[in-house]
Formats: C-alpha cells, sequence, structure tokens
C-alpha cells in the first residue's frame, strides 16, 4: 500500500531572533526524547521542522509550557505530519528542500505483550530498520543536507543477554561491535536489542556504499529516565522507558534484570543539540551516553530516595517500598563523550527525582480534581527551581505545583 502523503499543518510563523539560521527537521517530535530534543534545539536557536503521526500531536506540543514560554522563539517551529516513518517512501516529499540537519529520534514500533513472539520481527525489528533506511535515503536526495543524528541505543552495540540477563565482563564504547542477531527472539526486549542493531549496520552500510555527501552522528544512551512534558496524567507518565523504571517504585517485584545504564533525558537531548555542531564535531561517529560510569546506576537508590523524600507519597499509595528491582551491571567507557560535548551527565538521583517529582504532582492533581479515568488535562509544568540545589521537601514541591496553577 502506498504511504500517505505528508500534510504541512504550518507554514508560517512570525520570524525570530536566531542565534543560528540552521533549519532542521526532526523525526518522532511528540516522543519522549523527540519533544526534550525539540525544546533543546529551539533554546539554541535552531529552525525547527517537527514530523508527528498525527494533527493534535503538533497541538499539543504548541501547548506546552516550555514552548510557551518561549514567546517568539516559538516562532520558529513548525510541523508535518508523517503518519508511518517506516511506510515506503514516508520520507520523500518530507525533508523540506532547505533543511541542512535531520534528527532521527522516532522508534516506529511498541514494545508490548500484545505483540506475539511470530511477529517480533515484523512487527519490532523490520519497522526499526525500515525508518532508518527511510531517513537516509531521503537524507540522500537532499543536497543541503549536512548531517543527519540517529538516536541509536546502547542495545545496538552490548548484546541482550549481558544487558538483562548475565553479568557482562565486557566495557563497551562507541567502536564495540554491533550486535545483528536474527529471528527467532525470546522475547520482544530480545527483538528490540536486534532491530537497534540492525539498524546501525544498516546505517554503516549505506555510508560505505554511498558515500554521501553528509556526515552521521549516532547515539547510544542507555535507558533513558525523567520528567516528560507531554504527560498529561499520571498514566500518561508510565510508559515507555520510565514504565520501567517505575515498576518497583509502584511494589513490583520485578523478576526481570535492568541494566545500570541509565542517562537523564534533558542530557540526551543536549547532546542531540550539540551533535548539529558540524565544526565541533566534523566526522561521522558513535557517541554512548550514559551516567555514572562503569559502575553506573544502582536502582535500589530509587528506593532510598523515595523513604528520603517521599514518605508521604508512600502514606497515600503512590509509590511503595516493597518492590525490587535486580541490577545487571553493564560497564561502558563514555568519557569521550563527555570531553567532545563538554558536559557532565546528571547522576541516577536526579534523573529519579525529576519522574517523581512530576508523578507525585500528577497523582496530586487527579487527586485534587477528583478523577479517576485518563482524561485531557493541561500538561506537567516542570520547574528547573524544584531540581536545582538544595532538595524541597513534598510539601514543599506540591505547594509550588498548587501556587503555579
Amino acid at each position: 500500500m502506498a504511504a500517505l502523503a505528508p500534510k504541512v499543518l504550518s507554514k508560517f510563523f512570525p520570524r525570530a531572533s536566531f542565534v543560528s539560521n540552521n533549519y532542521i527537521q526532526i523525526t518522532g517530535s511528540s516522543g519522549f526524547v523527540g519533544f526534550r530534543t525539540l525544546v533543546a534545539t529551539l533554546e539554541a536557536g535552531y529552525r525547527v521542522l517537527g514530523a508527528v503521526p498525527r494533527r493534535e500531536d503538533a497541538d499539543h506540543i504548541h501547548s506546552t509550557p516550555s514552548i510557551k514560554r518561549m514567546g517568539n522563539l516559538g516562532g520558529n517551529l513548525t510541523f508535518i505530519t508523517v503518519p508511518d516513518i517506516a511506510a515506503d517512501q514516508s520520507l520523500a516529499e518530507a525533508i523540506e528542500k532547505d533543511v541542512e540537519y535531520i534528527i532521527h529520534t522516532d522508534s516506529p514500533m511498541t514494545v508490548n505483550c500484545t505483540i506475539t513472539a511470530d511477529r517480533y520481527d515484523s512487527q519490532i525489528v523490520q519497522p526499526l530498520l525500515k525508518g532508518t533506511n527511510n531517513v537516509l535515503s531521503a537524507a540522500l536526495g537532499n543536497p543541503s543536507i549536512k548531517r543527519v543524528v540517529m538516536t541509536s541505543s546502547l542495545m545496538a552495540i552490548a548484546p541482550y543477554n549481558e544487558l538483562f540477563v548475565l553479568e557482562s565482563f565486557t566495557t563497551f564504547n562507541d567502536v564495540s561491535p554491533i550486535q545483528n542477531p536474527n529471528p527467532p527472539y525470546e522475547n520482544a526486549v530480545e527483538a528490540l536489542c536486534a532491530g537497534k542493531g540492525k539498524a546501525l549496520a544498516a546505517t554503516n552500510t549505506f555510508l560505505a556504499k554511498n558515500k554521501p555527501h553528509f556526515t552521521v552522528i549516532n547515539l547510544m544512551p542507555g535507558i533513558v529516565i525523567g520528567h516528560n512534558e507531554l504527560a498529561k496524567t499520571w498514566r500518561d507518565l508510565n510508559k515507555g522507558s520510565n514504565k520501567q523504571t517505575l515498576r518497583h517504585l509502584l511494589g513490583e517485584d520485578v523478576s526481570t534484570k535492568l541494566p545500570s545504564q541509565t542517562v537523564f533525558v534533558d542530557d540526551v537531548a543536549k547532546v542531540h543539540a550539540l551533535a548539529l555542531k558540524t565544526e565541533k564535531v566534523a566526522k561521522t561517529q558513535n557517541f554512548l551516553l550514559s551516567s555514572g560510569g562503569n559502575i553506573g546506576s544502582l536502582w535500589y537508590r530509587a528506593l532510598e530516595i523515595i523513604k528520603k523524600e517521599y514518605m508521604d507519597a508512600v502514606k497515600k499509595g503512590w509509590l511503595s517500598l516493597d518492590g525490587e528491582q535486580p541490577i545487571n551491571r553493564v560497564m561502558v567507557d563514555d568519557g569521550k563523550t563527555e570531553k567532545v560535548f563538554n558536559i557532565k551527565f546528571a547522576g541516577f538521583d536526579k534523573q529519579i527525582r525529576s519522574l517523581l517529582d512530576q508523578w507525585v504532582q500528577l497523582k496530586m492533581k487527579t487527586e485534587k480534581e477528583g478523577v479517576v479515568l485518563v482524561e485531557a488535562r493541561p500538561a506537567y509544568i516542570y520547574d528547573s527551581k524544584v531540581h536545582a540545589g538544595a532538595r524541597k521537601s513534598l510539601a514543599q514541591a506540591v505547594l509550588a505545583f498548587m501556587t503555579s496553577t
């Protein structure tokens, strides 16, 4: 079936003063990482064309506090609808001629229990692979493109068993061999690892075969954690990598190990924006994004933080101290990333507090409004003051939130 033609949602906004006149396109702009990257690039002065699957996603992004408080700078943001980035020719006409950079954050799949084993390859692996190929092919046909930044993953270079099952004695870095396993896959997560690896391998094959006029930066984050401004309710927040983080904090005894490598969503977004600077990072290369070095993140620290700072939420039943999350220690060497981009990744404590602050505020909002079902609510307002300097108590954080709405 032919791909649905992309539709431009808005063609003009008042032009703001630019730090840079560079024009970028971001796929997956309504996703967890994609939205934060969109905000980071706008704040850096770029003109942004966001690709979203539905018109309402663009409307929601425009309504967020981060965009609203930019004032005229928010006028640098336009959108285009791409219903399915994995569809054939989905981006053939979606990349505008004067776009100079593409950031591909879109993962055209959802890992969930409804995907049966016989569909792991077709529903998880192949969409990842096709989305990557579509982005690269579209870029090749546009002579103005200077760089493509790909959101890859640590899963592309670390075997599934060494991430989630067995203790690993390997130190992974930006030149570690790509994992490229074939089906059958044991579960959806193993299929996701395979898809990420195959997408990275396809990128390398594309570069070798076509020798394009642009460079490619592959960013490989660990588990991404933090606030999600697009979440209207606590149920919206309990999705994706944040869902995996919250499981034991809601009382579940999780049997599956999680790797010790995590990273703050704001840091991921910042590196995406910095990776556009071709004068700083001149050639095609890979970067790992993770905090904590070889020790990584200690998942039990999240329960210690709750016990110390969120006991009011425990008493209300919003959080629990009864869950457990086993850790699989995974060692990485990500010193190159911090050095090249002059960034110090936020530690696990900040990642968890960012997520828990929003979780508690959304729970508080639900209780205040007396709603049980998921309904359309104003987006969570991320107050950086809550996360900077000394920690505020839960009561202070709630008061700050209540007086800001």
